[in-house]
């Protein structure tokens, strides 16, 4: 059942004309890590509302899979539905729910959250690009690395914690918890910080991650949950289009090995006991190159806050999510060279002042984490995106703003007998 109602009514929910404003009471992807708290009988401040789960049997299971289909939107799932077999499997049998993303709609801010059971407001993490005031340096906070992807703790005496401190869903989760993810990502600093209490396990392809799921589940002696992160439909959306036909044959590939794995050759007897859950952190826009702003061309650091060196500081969050912090007295300046510079890119600019009076980053009380690094000025990008690289400005596929495309992402649940044949 898919549930094309409630998309429309979240979609109208506007920030400003083309924008989504993330649903943090009720239909938001932020609140998917108290559901499965919540599933397992343990405190949850704020799970999905019951319906997500209409016509789902849940009061006999015991095991619980997420599988996060990194960058697959909603409308992704609509518009390659009739391509793809097992999506018909799930718009058929099971519950599939639009959810918005968070904001920002970048993974390293909702994958902290789906950790965390938190908002950007209270964990800290605003988007790719940080600047953390405690080391002085600018990092890529997935990775917890430097802007040369070296790692933060071979230049400082630190590790995660110093990015993000909140307690993972994994260490309050009654049951064993499982964090299934490509090889190399479980050993980073950030992961270490942000999955704790769960074990790992890593793979080399989709079909072996899903496998490692199954396999998981069949050799269960207490209730288990299953996170199965898979980012490759993302990362090829990123350098084809999120329209291009090798995303689509990724796409493939990861519900090929999904369907396989977990529901067709999974032991009948657990499957019963066993809730799939396949949703995605955000979607996907395409850019163009007139609509694509290298902004090593925009005068902008006359205006920008100085970082340790003295040099200007970066903009910040993502190519979508443009976070920028102002030298004293040079806000209102900023601001118009901002809305000059990305003018292509149809942005909404708004201050601090503003962005805390919507709510963007959360309806919680803010951290003093997120409070040192809100940003001055943020320009969400209706069309397009800006960058300072040459790898980054060369993409297709981009996210982190509020158009519906990468705003709206399914929630599709059922017991995994209920999708075998």
């Amino acid at each position: 059942m898919l549930r094309t109602d409630l998309a429309a009514t979240l979609r109208e929910d506007e920030l400003a004309p083309g924008l989504v404003r993330p649903a943090w009471e009720d239909y938001c992807f932020g609140n998917v890590g108290d559901t499965v708290l919540s599933l397992f009988g343990d405190d949850a401040r704020r799970p999905l509302p019951e319906d997500v789960f209409d016509g789902v049997d849940t009061d006999a299971v015991e095991h619980v899979v997420v599988a996060l289909v990194d960058g697959f939107g909603w409308n992704h799932f609509r518009r390659v539905r009739s391509d793809h077999p097992f999506l018909d499997t799930l718009a058929e049998r099971a519950t599939v729910t639009p959810l918005t993303s968070i904001y920002p709609s970048e993974t390293a801010a909702a994958i902290t959250a789906h950790n965390t059971a938190t908002q950007p407001c209270e964990h800290g993490v605003l988007g790719w690009w940080a600047y953390l005031d405690e080391l002085g340096t600018t990092m890529q906070t997935l990775p917890f690395a430097d802007a040369d992807d070296d790692p933060i703790a071979q230049r400082h005496d630190t590790d995660a914690s110093v990015l993000v401190d909140e307690r993972p869903v994994y260490d309050r989760l009654s049951g064993d918890s499982v964090v299934v993810a490509p090889a190399g990502q479980v050993d980073s600093s950030y992961s270490r910080q942000a999955t704790r209490g769960a074990r790992h396990r890593d793979y080399r392809n989709v079909a072996q991650g899903a496998y490692r799921v199954r396999e998981e589940l069949e050799a269960a002696t207490e209730p288990t949950y299953c996170y199965l992160y898979m980012p490759s439909v993302d990362s090829l959306a990123h350098h084809a289009g999120v329209g291009h036909p090798e995303t689509d044959a990724q796409l493939g590939s990861v519900l090929d090995a999904l369907e396989r794995e977990v529901v067709e050759l999974l032991d009948p007897a657990v499957a019963e006991q066993t809730l799939l859950v396949v949703t995605a952190d955000h979607g996907e826009v395409d850019a163009t190159p007139e609509t694509t702003v290298d902004l090593r061309d925009v005068a902008l650091d006359e205006h920008l806050r100085r970082d340790a060196n003295g040099d200007p500081l970066r903009p910040l969050g993502g190519p979508r999510n443009l976070q920028f912090h102002a030298r004293e007295g040079h806000r209102d300046a900023l601001v118009e060279a901002i809305e000059s510079g990305l003018d292509p890119l149809d942005p909404v600019v708004m201050t601090r002042e503003e962005l805390l009076e919507a709510d963007l980053f959360g309806d919680r009380e803010p951290s003093d984490r997120f409070e040192r690094r809100c940003p001055d000025v943020l320009a969400v990008p209706r069309d397009g995106f800006a960058d300072v690289t040459d790898e980054a400005l060369s993409y297709v596929g981009m996210h982190g703003g509020m158009h519906p495309d990468e705003m709206l992402v399914p929630f599709a649940a059922a017991t995994v007998d209920s999708l075998q044949d």
